[in-house]
């Protein structure tokens, strides 16, 4: 299955889960679209949402991976903070080329960020990090940022 698939997949599952009756949490919905994106992309070393706190800071929310995350991360700052700063994705071939990087694995090579965004404002963002060389492509970016637009 090549990865335009596993996207598919992925949409139509979370599409599903967040269809019930009862309307699901945004924390909620966070979670399903975390486990449910590192079910089918298992070689990623986190996937998870960092959310707003307050308009200077980011924490960490639901995730998936084996690693212990960053919990917070200035607005501005790493890949993360720099995309909820300037409200788009980023991604990122090779992490030890990006000057304003904020490590929280030695493993990761590579990395994408979409801001998630309601009411013009950024609630969080949804970070993934790879071990594998520019990993993320223009596929990636344009599936990641549908299905986070159903959150």
């Amino acid at each position: 299955m090549d990865k335009k698939d596993k996207y598919d997949k992925v949409s139509r599952i979370v599409e599903t889960a967040f269809s019930g009756d009862l309307a699901l949490s945004f924390e909620a919905k966070m979670s399903l679209m975390s486990a449910v994106l590192h079910m089918e992309f298992g070689h990623w070393i986190f996937c998870g949402f960092y959310v707003m706190r307050d308009p200077k800071i980011l924490e960490i929310g639901p995730y998936q991976g084996n690693i212990l995350a960053c919990t917070h991360i200035p607005i501005g700052l790493g890949v993360c903070g720099t995309s909820a700063k300037e409200k788009r994705t980023i991604v990122v071939d090779d992490v030890r080329t990006y000057a304003n990087y904020i490590s929280c694995d030695s493993d990761t090579i590579s990395e994408i960020v979409v801001p998630i965004i309601h009411n013009k404002e950024v609630k969080a963002v949804l970070d993934i990090d790879s071990p594998l060389l520019s990993d993320f492509d223009e596929i990636d970016k344009l599936s990641l940022e549908r299905i986070s637009s159903i959150i």
